[in-house]
């Protein structure tokens, strides 16, 4: 398939919006650029509050779409309007529309919809950032991050900003991803922002954890969870848990993650199951072999249903964003 750019989406000009067809109340956010925002959230001094998250969500959803913005202020009636185009990129053309920017949007639908989804991706990257990490790494001269099935790389962005709030100079990123097209597209982001390496492959793979082999990680994130009525086996979480752990065992021993747990239903035991670090997220021998459906998440050290992931932000929201914007679980 050949790859679309966004480089005539660039020169849209987006109409002027009212204040209800914001995705966002104005008053909640900054005018500022992508990467200002970063350096804002990365500064441990800094009182991180939900919408400062989201507006940097918000802003990297535009700049993925727009190549080479991260520096530029970013209008929030700009960013609405591509959300608004977004929630209806699966259905056909409105007479207004640009043709090209709407089919990029289909093109990379799958990677944009954990962006857009901008409560739930916001409510783990709080997580992430203010995740406090093994006092055995506090000492330690670099920060080594993982992010598996790294898609569009918004979490390896939020290990950065952990990285920084933490007060490490020596920052080492890896980001995973099995999709080609996907990964590429990550790798030139990243390579442009000089932030992160990304590795194409399959995180099944122990081959590809080989950078990793003689550094200590100090935090993983595995992206790789099945949604609901979903069995785990279908993102292959099981067999990647697997794999990470049979292959950097002693070097992920006191690394912080995402998720902290994951709870889910056994339906050949009826019962559910707690799945976590101490398991190597496999759960009790008894059930390796079978079929998991998550049901809830642990974050931020409590149990969230999967369902009511990033609801406590929804209030942020305008009411059309609400209804309209895509969902990754």
């Amino acid at each position: 398939m050949q790859e679309q750019t966004a480089m005539e989406a660039e020169k849209v000009r987006y109409p002027h919006q009212f204040t209800q067809d914001l995705v966002i109340d104005p008053l909640l956010y900054t005018e500022s650029s992508l990467l200002k925002d970063v350096d804002t959230l990365s500064d441990p001094t800094v009182i991180v509050t939900d919408y400062m998250i989201m507006g940097m969500v918000l802003k990297y959803f535009y700049c993925y779409v727009h190549k080479g913005s991260f520096d530029e202020v970013v209008p929030l009636q700009d960013i609405s309007a591509l959300c608004e185009m977004f929630s209806r990129h699966s259905s056909l053309n409105e007479p207004d529309d640009n043709i090209e920017l709407m089919n990029y949007l289909r093109q990379w639908s799958f990677s944009l919809r954990m962006l857009a989804d901008v409560t739930k991706t916001s409510h783990i990257i709080r997580s992430i950032i203010t995740q406090k990490i093994s006092p055995k790494l506090t000492k330690s001269d670099e920060y080594v991050g993982l992010d598996i099935g790294t898609g569009t790389g918004i979490l390896l962005l939020a290990q950065h900003i952990h990285a920084r709030r933490l007060g490490f100079k020596d920052i080492t990123l890896y980001g995973i991803e099995y999709d080609k097209m996907v990964g590429l597209q990550s790798y030139k982001i990243f390579k442009e922002l000089g932030l992160a390496e990304i590795i194409l492959g399959d995180a099944r793979d122990c081959r590809n954890y080989e950078p990793l082999l003689n550094k200590q990680v100090t935090f993983v994130s595995n992206e790789m969870v099945a949604a609901m009525h979903q069995p785990l086996r279908r993102e292959h979480f099981v067999s990647i848990s697997k794999t990470l752990f049979g292959t950097l065992g002693e070097n992920i021993a006191n690394a912080g993650f995402f998720p902290e747990g994951l709870i889910a239903f056994c339906k050949e035991m009826n019962v559910s199951v707690l799945l976590a670090k101490n398991t190597a997220f496999l759960g009790p021998k008894e059930y390796h072999e079978m079929n998991l459906l998550p049901q809830g998440i642990i974050i931020e050290g409590n149990i969230v249903p999967l369902h009511e992931l990033g609801n406590e932000l929804m209030p942020y929201l305008s009411e059309w964003s609400k209804t309209r914007l895509s969902h990754r679980w």
